[in-house]
């Protein structure tokens, strides 16, 4: 996938989900797509987006996911130590705070400065989570794995996580239908209650920090962990952080990548809504509408119609 860099400081920019402007997170600027670097987005989107059609062919799965990541970019880092290490990445982009390097099975932050700093503060806020005891779900799996950290030969330093290859960031599918964006507002309440029951606020909901697997329909947060506070702390802005921020990202991800003229409108009255006053009653609240808008759940394929999964005389 080809970056587009920022003309007023040369960070990496992301997209937004309708492929039309792009945004520097490190300065702010933004920048209009011309219409063939609007193309290209819009074709790499429904490449991604075949992968929800491929949920039961683990042959043809393999054989796309090669054939996306031969194109891929490659990066090279020295260590301080003289080392090479080379990283084969999909997708850039620049934070704040680090260049990030999605690579097949590891997530690299390359921080411009602060690096021992903000890896320590990435590692001590993953080792404050915590999960239910009855934790069938194996929720940790969906939660940063910290591989290892690097000092580089230019005093700048690496934090490397781990995901699964099927793992991709959600900005790189771009705008979803009504019915792929509910199961992906299913999954982010998940991850609120994980963060509500761990007393931790995310900054930073959005779709760079969160991945998923379009195959299996489910959704991990890995981004920007070093700037996760406690609950009803001060941020480094001097603002007070609530776990209701957590629900605040959840809500602007899913308005971001909702893209469906003909969405329910007990879905985008959710999207639309206050959040609750804690992330259990916001996740039952969203079944409730979940159920207003689309019944039964049921598991999609991208190219799947309603008229197919329901009949075509059906009003669910």
């Amino acid at each position: 996938m080809k970056n587009i860099s920022c003309k007023n400081c040369g960070g990496i920019m992301t997209l937004d989900a309708s492929a039309m402007t792009a945004t520097c997170r490190f300065c702010g600027s933004h920048y209009v797509l011309d219409h063939a670097d609007t193309d290209y987005y819009m074709d790499f989107y429904r490449q991604m987006n075949s992968f929800f059609a491929l949920s039961n062919d683990e042959q043809e799965r393999r054989i796309k996911a090669d054939e996306l990541w031969n194109d891929a970019d490659e990066k090279m880092f020295t260590t301080s130590d003289g080392k090479q290490i080379s990283v084969r990445y999909l997708y850039n982009y620049s934070e704040h705070d680090a260049d990030v390097y999605v690579a097949r099975r590891n997530i690299i932050f390359h921080f411009h400065k602060n690096g021992a700093m903000l890896s320590e503060l990435c590692r001590r806020n993953i080792s404050i989570l915590d999960y239910p005891s009855a934790d069938i779900r194996k929720l940790s799996d969906f939660f940063p794995s910290v591989a290892g950290g690097y000092e580089l030969d230019d005093k700048t330093y690496i934090l490397v996580v781990t995901k699964d290859e099927d793992e991709y960031p959600l900005s790189l599918f771009g705008g979803l239908g009504g019915r792929h964006v509910a199961w992906i507002i299913s999954r982010m309440e998940n991850l609120c209650c994980v963060l509500e029951f761990s007393g931790l606020v995310h900054p930073e909901i959005d779709p760079n920090t969160l991945f998923i697997n379009p195959y299996t329909h489910q959704a991990a947060l890995y981004g920007n962990w070093w700037n996760v506070c406690r609950n009803n702390s001060l941020n480094g802005k001097g603002k007070i952080m609530r776990t209701s921020e957590n629900l605040k990202g959840l809500r602007k991800t899913a308005s971001t990548i909702l893209n469906d003229p003909e969405a329910p409108e007990a879905l985008t009255e959710f999207i639309n809504s206050t959040p609750r006053l804690d992330a259990y009653e916001d996740f039952s609240y969203w079944d409730e509408m979940l159920i207003k808008a689309y019944g039964e759940r049921k598991f999609i394929n991208m190219d799947t119609d309603d008229g197919r999964i329901y009949g075509s005389g059906s009003k669910e």
